[in-house]
C-alpha cells in the first residue's frame, strides 16, 4: 500500500508509524529538508506544493491512500482544496483529512469555517474519505510563550478565566489517522478528537506543580491582552484575529466537552495531560 502523508506534527508522527507497518510511505512538504529518520525508515521526502500542481501530481502518483493535513496558513481552503483535486486527479482511492472540532459552514470562528471548506470539497470528491477532527493540542503548551513564562515566573497567562477545555495529545491524533488508514470500517465517518478529561487553566497549573515539583500559578488575563501579546510577538494580523475567536469560544466553555471518538477508535483512553507533562519536562524546567 503507497500512502503520501501531509508533513507535520501529526502527519510525521503517521507516516513513521505507517512505514513501521509495512506501508510504502510518502511525506510531502513544500521544502523537504535531510531526514535521518525517514532514511531509517524507508520514508520517501517529496516536494508537495499547493502552488505547484505538478509536484502534487508526482507525489500522488499511484498512491493508494492521502493523508490531506494543511498548516495554518492564511490560504488554508485554497491550499487544502488543491491538495484535495490532486489526489482526485491522480486517482486516489481513499482520503483521511484532518479538519478543525466544530467545523461547519456557520461555525463562530474563521478557522472552523475553513476547515468546512476543504471538508465540503473532500465529501464531493467522490473518494471514500474519513474527517478527523480535533480540539485544542496539548502540544500548544510548548509554543506561545508558556515554557519561558513558566521556567521564569512559576506562572502562565491564559484568557480562557475559568473554563474548561479538553485538550488532546497530537499523538492521539496521529494514532487515530493510523488506524483509520490501516483499517476498514472508516469510509464515510468524521471523529471528534478531544482528550479524555476537561481541565480549566487552575487544574493545568496544579498538574504542572505536581509534576515540576513547584508551585506554578495560572493567571487569568483580558482577551484584549492576550491579542496585544500576540501582535507585539510578531503574529500576523489575520491568525491574531483567529486565535481571538478561538479564546472567545474557549472561555464560553465550547471546548470543553469530552468525545468518546478517541477511545472508541484506539481502544484505549486519551493520553493525560499528566502524561504530556511527563514526557516534556524538559521544556519546562
Amino acid at each position: 500500500m503507497k500512502i503520501v502523508v501531509n508533513s507535520g506534527n501529526i502527519g510525521n508522527p503517521v507516516a513513521e508509524e505507517l512505514a513501521k507497518l509495512g506501508a510504502e510511505v510518502l511525506v510531502g512538504s513544500r521544502a523537504p529538508r535531510p531526514s535521518p529518520r525517514c532514511d531509517k525508515l524507508g520514508i520517501c521526502q517529496v516536494t508537495f506544493d499547493p502552488n505547484d500542481s505538478a509536484s502534487m501530481a508526482a507525489a500522488l502518483k499511484g498512491a493508494d491512500a492521502f493523508f490531506s493535513l494543511t498548516p495554518l496558513i492564511e490560504n488554508l481552503v485554497e491550499a487544502g482544496t488543491k491538495a484535495v483535486l490532486a489526489a482526485k486527479a491522480a486517482g486516489v482511492r481513499r482520503i483521511v483529512r484532518s479538519s478543525a472540532l466544530g467545523a461547519k459552514p456557520n461555525a463562530a470562528t474563521r478557522l472552523s469555517r475553513w476547515h468546512y471548506e476543504v471538508e465540503k470539497v473532500v465529501q464531493e470528491s467522490g473518494i471514500p474519505f474519513t474527517i478527523l477532527r480535533p480540539t485544542n493540542f496539548m502540544q500548544n503548551y510548548l509554543g506561545y510563550g508558556y515554557p519561558e513564562t513558566i521556567r521564569g515566573k512559576d506562572t502562565f497567562f491564559s484568557p480562557l478565566a475559568s473554563a474548561k477545555v479538553s485538550v488532546i495529545d497530537t499523538r492521539d491524533v496521529s494514532a487515530v489517522a493510523v488506524r483509520v488508514l490501516t483499517e476498514s470500517g472508516h469510509d464515510g465517518k468524521s471523529y471528534n478528537l478531544t482528550g479524555g478529561e476537561s481541565l480549566s487553566g487552575d487544574d493545568i497549573a496544579a498538574l504542572f506543580s505536581s509534576a515540576l515539583g513547584r508551585k506554578i500559578t495560572h493567571v487569568s488575563i483580558p482577551e484584549s491582552a492576550a491579542i496585544r501579546g500576540l501582535a507585539a510577538a510578531g503574529v500576523p494580523p489575520w491568525m491574531v484575529e483567529m486565535l481571538g475567536e478561538l479564546n472567545i469560544l474557549g472561555k464560553a466553555g465550547h471546548l470543553a466537552a469530552v468525545k468518546p471518538d478517541v477511545e472508541q477508535v484506539l481502544k484505549r483512553k486519551p493520553i493525560t495531560f499528566a502524561r504530556f507533562l511527563e514526557d516534556n519536562l524538559a521544556s519546562f524546567r
